[in-house]
């Protein structure tokens, strides 16, 4: 009798940590694919506003990521529509990559977001991709 109850607890005990830890993965899998990166529509006045201290440490521009991915980018696009629609690029670029800054959005927020836009060797907008540093 006192074996079964501890078959029962340990039973309940990794069902209840199983259930846990897929919970946990859905909701990673969704803030990292999408999540925060599409709660918002493009807007130029806020994409373009100044970044104080305070707001560097927010995600202030990684609600519009997705949708500057999905639906602003063109493959017709050269790098200086980009530059006319986003500005110049706010981290490391070449001539081949401008990165953009989007905030903490991801994780515990230590790490910055970064909208990283690949252009082809005439360069045109090739791809777009949300990665944390």
């Amino acid at each position: 009798m006192y074996v079964l109850k501890i078959i029962k607890w340990i039973l309940i005990s990794i069902g209840t940590v199983f259930l846990v830890l897929l919970s946990l993965l859905i909701f990673a899998y969704w803030y990292m694919s999408s999540g925060v990166f599409s709660s918002d529509s493009f807007d130029k006045t806020k994409w373009h506003a100044a970044i104080t201290d305070a707001s560097d440490a927010t995600c202030y521009r990684g609600g519009m990521a997705k949708d500057i991915q999905n639906n602003l980018l063109s493959k017709a696009m050269t790098e200086s529509d980009v530059i006319i629609l986003l500005g110049k690029p706010s981290g490391h670029f070449t001539k081949q990559e401008y990165q953009y800054s989007l905030g903490m959005c991801s994780g515990l927020g230590i790490d910055y977001d970064n909208l990283h836009i690949y252009f082809d060797k005439q360069g045109y907008f090739s791809e777009a991709k949300i990665i944390q540093h």
